[in-house]
């Protein structure tokens, strides 16, 4: 697995500001918070990059909760990955992508505090995993390469 970005500047690693999470079930951050403003993209506006190659299972928008607009990818073995707060979706479910390839624009919705890109993990066995405490997510920095 890759990082999801261009350029990696983390600005809230997984488990963080439990307080903050708390409202939604969770310990704590549920994923990986990359920066997106930069000299070169001033906007804050990124291209999203699928991290493994897999197919799209669900491309949504929850207004201003949560995710906001996001993707969901699933990989080999049950693996899954999503893109959250994102401004725009290059891609539709049932769609196969390759590792790398753009998938969408990095933004500011949903529940967001800024603009940014969120990445979250399952692993294979993320459904044994779902009350650890962030829904089946792990920290995915120990699996990218």
């Amino acid at each position: 697995m890759k990082h999801p970005i261009d350029k990696v500047y983390i600005t809230q690693g997984f488990g963080q500001n439990p307080a903050m999470y708390a409202k939604y079930g969770m310990k704590g951050h549920n994923g990986v918070d990359y920066r997106t403003r930069f000299i070169d993209s001033p906007l804050a506006h990124r291209y999203a990059l699928a991290a493994k190659a897999g197919t799209v299972i669900e491309v949504g928008n929850q207004g201003k909760a949560g995710y906001g607009m996001f993707v969901r990818i699933q990989h080999h073995k049950d693996e899954q990955t999503i893109y959250g707060h994102l401004s725009k979706q290059y891609v539709k479910v049932g769609q196969k992508v390759a590792q790398g390839e753009r998938i969408g624009l990095t933004g500011n919705t949903g529940a967001s505090t800024g603009p940014h890109l969120h990445f979250g993990f399952r692993p294979w066995n993320w459904k044994e995993l779902y009350n650890n405490g962030f829904k089946g997510y792990v920290d995915p920095l120990p699996f990218i390469k």
